[in-house]
Order: C-alpha cells, then sequence, then structure tokens
C-alpha cells in the first residue's frame, strides 16, 4: 500500500493514524508510519499525517512522532478541528514552521472555520464528510453532491479570510467516474484548490479535472505580465486587453498559475491534421458569440404518429385527444389527434437550440402561448436573441424568443426561455470578452389565454363519458399529491426526437456535471403527465405563465409531483384551470429527492 502511494501522482500522500487505525493496533501503525517517513525513498514526497483526536490518549504521542519526522514537505492533519487552542497545542508540539492542515468534519467546527483558518501553522482547510454527515444526522449525504454548497461556501470563505487552501473531501464511491468527474468539477467551480482521494485510481480524474487548460495559464500569464509591466513602468495601473487589472484577477491569476497543466489533445482542434488537412471544429456558439438581434432558423418538422407514439411512450400521458381519434373529432369537427401540447414545445424548443447548444442548464421560460394543432401540422421555429446577461465564472445568460408557425404560416407557439452558456475560453491573442447588462426581468409578457381557445371545437364529448372531475367540480386551494412516481428513460432519444442541439442532453463530458443532463422539456413532460393524472379529463395546454428549471435531471432520476389549481375561470362551454406543479427529482443513490420544476401554466377543461 506504501508503495502504491509512494509511486502516486498525489500532490500530497496523507498515512493516517486515526479512523484506519483500530484502537488496540494505535502504537504499531505510529511506528511503522516512523519507520516509513524515515526511508530514504520517501525523503523527497510530500506527505501529511492524521493524528488521533486531542480527546484521544494518542495524541501527545501522535505529535511527538510527528516532531520527530518533520521536514519540508511535512504536514500535520488535525481531525475534528474546532478550537484555536487545540491547534495551538499542536503548534507548540511541532517544530516552528510546521504546516497544519485542519480537517472540518463537525458542526463546531464549521462555525469556527473561519478563526481555525487564522491559527498558527494552519496552512489549509478540509471538509470532512463522512463525520460531518453523521453529526448533521445526514445519513449517506457525502455522497449528495447537491446538500453540501452551503458547508463547502463556509469553508471556502474561511480559507480566504486566513489566506489559506481549500481542501475538498474524498468522493465515497469507488468504481463511479461520471460521479466523481461531476464532484471535482464542481468543487474546481466553486474555488477549491484540491480535493481528497481516498483509492489510487481516482488521483488522475482529480488531477485533471482540477488542472488548468492552456488557456488559463495564458490568461494568467497575461495578467502577471500586465502587473509587471506597469511595476517596471512605474504605473499605479495595469491594463490588459483594453481593460483594467484589479486584485482580483491579479489573485485568480496566481492560483490558475499554480495548477498544473490539463492534457491537451494530440491534434489540435483548429490545426492540420496527419494528412496535412485543416482541422475545423463544429459546434454550437458560446455565450460571447451571441449578439442581441441575432436570428437562428430551423429545420421545418412534420409531426407525424411516430413522433407522437415515441413522445407518449417516453412520457407516459394520457391525455385524450392525443390518444383517442373518435373523441377527437367529435370535439375538434376534425379527422385526425391533438398533437400532445408537451410534444409541440418540445419540437420547438429543440429547434430553437442552435444558439444555445453549449448550455449548462436552461433556466426559465416566460410567457409560451400554445394553439392546439394536429398530428401531421408541420412546425417551423425562428429564434431571436433578445438580451444578454453576463454572469460569473465566464458565463451568461441569454434571452431568447422563439416563435413557431405551421406549414401556412399560422401562429402556434410564442415564448422566451433564457439558457446559460458559457464565454468562450480566453484568448491570449484576443479582444476582452464584451460585458453584458441586459433587464432579464423584462423578458416575456402575460399570455392572452382567451384567446387561445379554438372557437370551432365542442367540450360536450369529454363530459359525456368523464374520467374525473369536470370544470364544475373543481376548487382552489387544493395540492394533490401524485402518489406514482416517473422513472425518467429514453432521455437522450427524446432529445434527438426533438431536434434538440444541446450537447449535455447526449454528450456527458460536454456539462457541468460530468453526466448528460436530461432535457428540460422531458422534466416538464413528465409533470403534465402528472397533471393528468389530478385531470384525467384535461382537454389540453393553452399557455405557461412560468417555469423555472431548479436544479439538474439525470437519466433513471425519479419524478414526483404535487399539482396545485390557482385559479379557475369559467368559459361558456368548460373553463380555463390555472395550474401550478411542482416536481422533484432522486436519483438511485440519493437519499432525499431535490427540487428540479416550478411550471405554472393553464389548460382546457370541459
Amino acid at each position: 500500500m506504501h508503495a502504491k502511494a509512494l509511486a502516486s501522482a498525489a500532490d500530497e500522500v496523507v498515512l493516517d493514524l486515526e479512523d484506519a487505525v483500530a484502537p488496540e493496533a494505535k502504537d504499531e501503525a505510529r511506528a511503522q508510519v516512523e519507520q516509513t517517513l524515515t526511508s530514504p525513498e520517501w525523503s523527497g514526497r510530500t506527505v501529511a499525517v492524521r493524528v488521533n483526536g486531542a480527546d484521544t490518549p494518542q495524541f501527545d504521542a501522535d505529535l511527538a512522532a510527528c516532531a520527530r519526522l518533520a521536514r519540508d514537505g511535512f504536514s500535520v492533519v488535525l481531525p475534528k478541528a474546532e478550537d484555536t487552542g487545540t491547534l495551538a497545542r499542536v503548534a507548540a508540539a511541532l517544530p516552528d514552521g510546521t504546516s497544519v492542515h485542519a480537517l472540518i468534519e463537525t458542526p463546531l467546527g464549521l462555525m469556527n472555520a473561519a478563526a481555525v483558518a487564522q491559527a498558527p501553522n494552519v496552512t489549509a482547510l478540509i471538509l470532512g464528510y463522512a463525520d460531518l454527515a453523521a453529526a448533521l444526522g445526514r445519513r449517506g449525504a457525502e455522497n449528495d453532491l447537491d446538500r453540501w454548497l452551503v458547508a463547502q461556501e463556509l469553508l471556502l470563505a474561511a480559507a480566504r479570510t486566513g489566506g489559506v487552501e481549500a481542501i475538498d473531501g474524498p468522493y465515497f464511491r469507488l468504481g463511479d467516474p461520471t460521479g466523481l468527474a461531476a464532484a471535482v468539477t464542481a468543487v474546481r467551480e466553486l474555488g477549491f484548490d484540491g480535493k481528497w482521494a481516498i483509492h489510487p485510481e481516482q488521483v488522475g480524474p482529480i488531477n485533471d479535472g482540477l488542472a488548468a487548460g492552456p488557456d488559463e495559464h495564458r490568461w494568467a500569464a497575461d495578467v502577471q505580465a500586465a502587473v509587471a509591466a506597469a511595476a517596471a513602468s512605474g504605473s499605479a495601473v495595469a491594463r490588459m486587453q483594453g481593460g483594467m487589472v484589479d486584485e482580483a484577477m491579479v489573485r485568480r491569476a496566481r492560483r490558475i498559475a499554480a495548477l498544473p497543466a490539463r492534457p491537451v489533445p494530440d491534434v489540435p482542434a483548429t490545426d492540420a491534421g496527419d494528412d496535412g488537412l485543416t482541422v475545423i471544429p463544429v459546434g454550437p456558439p458560446y455565450f460571447d458569440d451571441l449578439a442581441v438581434g441575432d436570428i437562428f432558423p430551423a429545420p421545418g418538422l412534420t409531426l407525424t404518429d411516430g413522433h407522437a407514439a415515441l413522445h407518449q411512450a417516453t412520457i407516459g400521458d394520457r391525455l385524450r385527444l392525443s390518444l383517442d381519434a373518435p373523441l377527437y373529432a367529435a370535439v375538434t369537427g376534425s379527422p385526425g389527434l391533438l398533437a400532445h401540447p408537451a410534444l409541440v414545445c418540445d419540437i420547438a424548443i429543440g429547434q430553437s437550440t442552435a444558439p444555445s447548444g453549449r448550455v449548462l442548464g436552461n433556466l426559465f421560460y416566460r410567457g409560451l402561448a400554445c394553439r392546439p394543432v394536429a398530428v401531421g401540422t408541420t412546425l417551423r421555429t425562428s429564434t431571436e436573441v433578445v438580451a444578454l446577461k453576463s454572469s460569473s465564472r465566464g458565463r451568461g445568460i441569454a434571452a431568447l424568443r422563439v416563435t413557431t408557425t405551421d406549414q401556412d404560416g399560422k401562429d402556434v407557439l410564442d415564448f422566451w426561455r433564457c439558457p446559460l452558456l458559457p464565454s468562450r475560453p480566453a484568448d491570449a491573442d484576443g479582444d476582452a470578452a464584451p460585458v453584458h447588462a441586459d433587464d432579464l426581468a423584462a423578458v416575456g409578457h402575460e399570455v392572452d389565454v382567451a384567446a387561445l381557445v379554438p372557437a370551432g371545437w365542442t367540450l360536450a364529448p369529454l363530459r359525456e363519458e368523464p374520467l374525473g372531475p369536470l370544470f364544475a367540480d373543481l376548487q382552489t386551494h387544493r395540492r394533490y399529491v401524485v402518489e406514482a412516481g416517473e422513472t425518467v428513460t429514453s432521455a437522450p432519444e427524446l432529445a434527438r426526437l426533438s431536434l434538440n442541439l444541446a450537447m449535455t442532453h447526449t454528450d456527458g463530458s460536454s456539462g457541468a456535471h460530468g453526466q448528460r443532463l436530461v432535457y428540460g422539456g422531458h422534466v416538464i413532460g413528465v409533470a403534465a403527465a402528472h397533471v393528468v393524472r389530478v385531470l384525467p379529463d384535461l382537454a389540453t395546454v393553452l399557455a405557461w405563465h412560468s417555469c423555472d428549471h431548479l436544479g439538474p435531471t439525470f437519466e433513471e432520476d425519479l419524478l414526483r409531483t404535487t399539482v396545485e389549481l390557482t385559479r379557475l375561470e369559467p368559459l361558456a362551454d368548460g373553463g380555463l384551470v390555472h395550474f401550478r406543479a411542482r416536481s422533484s427529482a432522486q436519483g438511485p443513490a440519493d437519499e432525499h429527492p431535490r427540487a428540479v420544476l416550478d411550471w405554472s401554466a393553464v389548460g382546457l377543461m370541459p
């Protein structure tokens, strides 16, 4: 085991005297660690020893051994670090300058992390998930990335306040490269400096995930060069690419410059290949490639029985007019079947993804109006960039106005959606990316739902053999809990069916989570199917007031939905039902569900 650790690519090897050692073997383990670290092959290795806690009988003996082992590149890891008094005791027992890494793994330690970071000789804070989860009563939570953001932010802020490194704790699921990659990506984007590994198989992926790319290193070098040039000229202001270099940029550049270089492909994306041909990458635009007023057309798509069948098999909806041709004819006066409104929206959203193929997440939809159409209709969609707002960490939000017509040019859909997109990687020779600050609060408008009610429809056939409550039976201020969940399957297939170009839905390496992200329309479609469980005689959905994606959804997640009826508007025939559907997702390894969707819409009821 020690030989593997010595040969690993880890920045530091931690030898454990605490959790990994049985109580009766503590003395033997301490002697073994001393013997190992005093051998010649370990003399140049950066190492640390995790000692037993301050409340244990082994603590003083462990510190004495560490004092004998102390040298350049040696650190002590203090478990359950909670107070500066204990850290002062550690510092007093060690030679001057011996580095101490404080393991934050108790609620008190988390609350005192800022003080701990400023204690003598502390050079790093480490987040200890397992013990912290146990202390907080979070069973299994150490494997749930979405439940640690507050703790991560607290530790990171404390580390930055104290000027020490912030190290994320280990990922405990071995043999799960996708989950590990997602965990590394998440903490890298938060700003952590490193992450613990508990097995040699994790070291490479962690190093690769935390490394800096060539563009980042070039940017950091440019910042440092600009600062040096300003100092040499006696100027108090450093400039780069037409902008001023501030202290935050200098600190970020210093951290990036200290990171190892991420491996680059053997053949650069825009260089000549082995055959002499120029390699040209084909992909969607970045955020900073977009400009307000840009318009993106898309191929038309004729809705067929095949589209309807695959959509129904994927979503499991039971909307009657999409299933029963005689009933549809009786209600509408025309032969055929209703194209499910969720399918129509899915196609239109997919047709609108030319400017958002690099989407990290679609944040929300506003003001969606949907005219009912039949299977056989051809949908043609145009997408316009109407607003842009720069965000943090090299990202931006694009507001897109999406309009869909049928083969005769009649309006079918009109809505706004706002995807979060990455900016183009920094280019040492390029201009600084423009900063956009458009007001996204102005995106969307109120929908005149009454104008969307089909004039030629009669809802009496739906009332003749009702499957559930009719409009006259409904009441507001009710919350319906749909007991049967829906497991997400065929997610990439639905994305392809709808012409969706967003890479994250079919290529797990392109997104921010290290795995494929389920298309948001898929989640909305399942929520619509759950609404039909509550309102089985619903004729169709005519409009969305709003739709907010609250978190990511992944393949095999179990979706559950609650439905509230918020307003009822009587019509001459039936009425309009305003509802709010809220969905949660729970993966196979998740102990608790997470909120993923908040959708407010309007349906037509008999």
